[in-house]
């Protein structure tokens, strides 16, 4: 496989608007490219152009291998037919002849979906349309695998055996694209990520740094919107610093433990996690994690509540005045939905330069 390179200018809007504009990359056996950006920003339409369901009115797609595409919920599927007689179609159309019974059964195994297989497709849940749809793949096996966040619709367990696969199939040369909010998945998976926005590349590169650029953005928009979101979805409620041995306060010294304390609201009963960062006076980022990085998971403290309580041991910040910020996630952690901040000041006397101090030896 040479790679796949694409110049596109897309109008597939009635009123004219180019949807994608001078999209230009390539992509080479072996390697996975993550498409991050808002809704509306091209996407899906870029994949659906690559994998075939739609054509460019200009440019040209290059791919020299086979595409596997998992874009839309039940595509490809007759929803008239149970699961196990599209799974044999599927088959059959992947030009699948040797051992196809046994590969039939191994796709209907990783489905997992129990009598349901023998079901119309019609009557499923998205979840398992989505389990029907990736185990195809896992034997079909193209050379290119396209995904359009599609994964996020399947429970806990089935996202972690079918990202094992993922992992398995790039180890194995298979090349991948994907569209995710995921900035875990993105980092993890991905080698490089690509920020689409109004149809323009606005940053290509390393996954980990288009994916820090993008969310740091996200997180601003976050922020200058926050006083309008509705109350009635997951949101960081209430929260608060602990000083050890000295109860509630801002007031931090050098290498004093505190800890954040932060209740999130749950509409539905679910947990939901929660994201937590420091940034300095400037606004710079100086860190952050995810209670999913850590797998921590929150406690109930009431039926609508959970709690979480993260604790900064012998905290390293330089004196100064910073601010945690607090971001509620959705239970699949998949999105930020709210933002809460909370002052901190750090106290003490150095003539260290920065934001904290970092263990040196000098000899």
């Amino acid at each position: 496989m040479k790679g796949l390179w694409a110049t596109l200018r897309s109008k597939q809007h009635t009123d004219g608007i180019p949807v994608l504009k001078d999209i230009s990359f390539e992509i080479q056996k072996g390697e996975s490219l993550a498409i991050v950006g808002r809704n509306g920003a091209g996407k899906s339409t870029l994949l659906k152009i690559i994998s075939g369901v739609m054509k460019a009115s200009s440019g040209e797609v290059n791919v020299n291998g086979s595409i596997g595409a998992l874009l839309e919920l039940g595509s490809g599927f007759d929803l008239e037919y149970s699961g196990i007689e599209n799974l044999k179609m599927a088959a059959t159309l992947a030009g699948i002849s040797e051992n196809l019974d046994r590969k039939i059964q191994r796709m209907a195994d990783f489905a997992d979906i129990g009598e349901f297989i023998n079901e119309p497709v019609k009557t499923y849940s998205s979840g398992m349309i989505v389990r029907l749809g990736f185990a195809v793949i896992t034997e079909t096996k193209p050379d290119l695998l396209i995904t359009d966040e599609i994964l996020a619709v399947g429970d806990e367990a089935f996202q972690v055996k079918c990202l094992a696969w993922v992992e398995k199939y790039l180890a194995g040369g298979g090349t991948l694209l994907l569209v995710s909010h995921s900035i875990y998945h993105i980092q993890t998976i991905c080698k490089n990520a690509m920020w689409l926005e109004n149809g323009s590349i606005k940053m290509y590169g390393d996954s980990h740094k288009v994916a820090k650029a993008y969310q740091t953005a996200i997180l601003g928009q976050l922020d200058a919107s926050n006083k309008h979101q509705d109350l009635n979805t997951y949101h960081v409620s209430d929260a608060s610093i602990l000083v050890e041995g000295k109860g509630r306060g801002n007031q931090i010294n050098m290498m004093e433990t505190f800890e954040v304390v932060a209740t999130v609201y749950t509409p539905d009963g679910l947990k939901p996690g929660l994201s937590i960062g420091i940034v300095g006076f400037d606004g710079h980022a100086i860190y952050g994690t995810y209670s999913s990085e850590v797998g921590c998971i929150p406690v109930f403290i009431d039926d609508l509540h959970v709690q979480f309580r993260i604790k900064f041991i012998n905290n390293k910040l330089l004196p100064g005045d910073y601010k945690i910020k607090l971001h509620s996630m959705t239970p699949d952690q998949l999105q930020m939905v709210d933002t809460l901040e909370l002052d901190l000041h750090i106290e003490g006397k150095t003539r260290e330069l920065g934001v904290c101090r970092l263990e040196t030896e000098w000899s």
